[in-house]
């Protein structure tokens, strides 16, 4: 099954939930939150079996306490998103603003993503310490020179490898802005005259054997999921 739809596109954080690992989030729903009750016992329930499936969620990921905290803050998230939601309505009431609108969704998809990402910190970090650490600097390093001094270089990745990351990260973002807006590659591509797929082909096979990790150094183990 098609396993991530474009999730950093989401414009919230359920929506993102919808998108991201589908099938362990259908298996979490399936198996956990219907038996659960799921909706049908009142929003007080809801909630609580909405927080319990994010905190096994994030059990299931490793027996460590960051894990179970970055899926109790998903689940907070959204147990916040449904109940501020009359209180969003009203504003955008209010205000006459346009929730179709390019620039609301833009907002919205940008909200959902530093949600997200501060999650994400529980995640990645080397247990609770390391996440506590790395919020704190985010908080007290007021220095937004390390952007244009050259410290990111030394983060763990070169000038070079850094630009090189940048560009594959555009790549994947036209990729998924593609398949949000319907649009299929591979047929864009077939429908091209015969000598644009043959150097669009050629470019490729050069890329990945120029940026991709394979041979003597490949190393499964390396990815991140490999753990779980």
């Amino acid at each position: 099954m098609e396993n991530f739809q474009a999730p950093y596109f989401a414009v919230s954080v359920a929506e993102f939930w919808r998108r991201w690992h589908i099938s362990l989030t259908s298996w979490f729903r399936d198996y956990l939150y219907i038996p659960l009750g799921g909706n049908r016992r009142g929003k007080a329930r809801k909630y609580i079996n909405l927080m319990t499936v994010f905190l096994i969620s994030g059990l299931w990921h490793g027996a460590n306490t960051s894990y179970i905290i970055w899926g109790g803050i998903n689940g907070a998230y959204q147990i916040a998103g449904e109940i501020g939601k009359p209180v969003r309505d009203k504003i955008v009431s209010i205000l006459g603003l346009n929730r179709k609108s390019f620039g609301h969704r833009m907002l919205q998809t940008l909200g959902t993503f530093l949600l997200v990402d501060f999650s994400w910190i529980f995640f990645r970090a080397d247990g609770l310490k390391d996440s506590l650490r790395i919020i704190k600097q985010i908080i007290t390093v007021r220095n937004p020179w390390i952007f244009f001094d050259g410290s990111l270089y030394e983060c763990g990745l070169n000038r070079a490898n850094f630009w090189l990351m940048l560009f594959s990260l555009c790549i994947l973002w036209f990729a998924d802005y593609c398949k949000v807006k319907g649009i299929q590659i591979r047929q864009m591509i077939i429908r091209q005259d015969y000598w644009f797929r043959w150097i669009f082909v050629s470019l490729s096979i050069c890329g990945i054997l120029t940026f991709g990790m394979w041979g003597a150094a490949y190393d499964a183990a390396d990815f991140i999921y490999f753990q779980f």
